[in-house]
């Protein structure tokens, strides 16, 4: 009996919610990642950039019910992205500004990754506004010390479906799994690039 007031009152608080934009966060669970890297590493320091306009971008898809969520892709995703490339190269580096050469210089950068994220959810319950759908496309380019693009990948998670009755427990769950799936399938296609190795 407990269970079922339990279940209408978060009904109740749902339906009242609706019509609106909810905030939520789609940053994967960090230990989910970080145990898919290369045996041995990469013997290189490498980078990545995100323009600040970027890590401030909040993004607004939709939900159900006639709702939309709004989140900031980059600014969840970043430390995974972090650990992504961690996993496989010796030292990665956050850079501020792709124009500074003395900090590439100083640090011994050999390549520096730049993603671009977009997403799309939707839900598959007109009750609840929390998506149950969520994509993620991951383009990603890598530029070497000449800042000469070296290297490039689109990955993509595709409708990561979750039920409701996990949604209602985790209402960011749909995106969390999306940017889980699409990082580690990047991470695999760094894995595999020879020319990181090579060059």
């Amino acid at each position: 009996m407990k269970i079922q007031r339990r279940f209408f009152f978060i009904l109740v608080l749902l339906l009242l919610c609706s019509g609106c934009a909810h905030n939520i966060k789609i940053n994967p669970k960090l230990d989910n990642i970080g145990n898919e890297g290369p045996s041995q590493k990469i013997n290189k320091n490498v980078g990545y950039y995100i323009s600040t306009e970027n890590i401030a971008l909040q993004t607004t898809t939709s939900a159900g019910g006639g709702d939309s969520v709004k989140y900031a892709p980059y600014a969840d995703l970043e430390p995974a992205f972090n650990l992504v490339l961690s996993n496989i190269f010796t030292t990665t580096y956050m850079i501020k500004d792709l124009n500074d050469i003395s900090f590439l210089q100083d640090k011994d950068i050999s390549f520096v990754f730049i993603p671009r994220i977009t997403t799309t959810s939707s839900s598959r319950n007109a009750f609840f506004w929390p998506p149950t759908d969520f994509s993620m496309t991951i383009n990603c380019i890598a530029v070497d010390k000449d800042q000469t693009q070296v290297w490039q990948t689109t990955v993509q998670a595709d409708n990561d479906v979750v039920a409701v009755s996990e949604i209602i427990k985790d209402h960011s769950l749909a995106g969390k799994l999306a940017a889980e799936n699409a990082l580690k399938k990047l991470q695999k296609e760094l894995i595999d690039a020879a020319v990181f190795r090579n060059k």
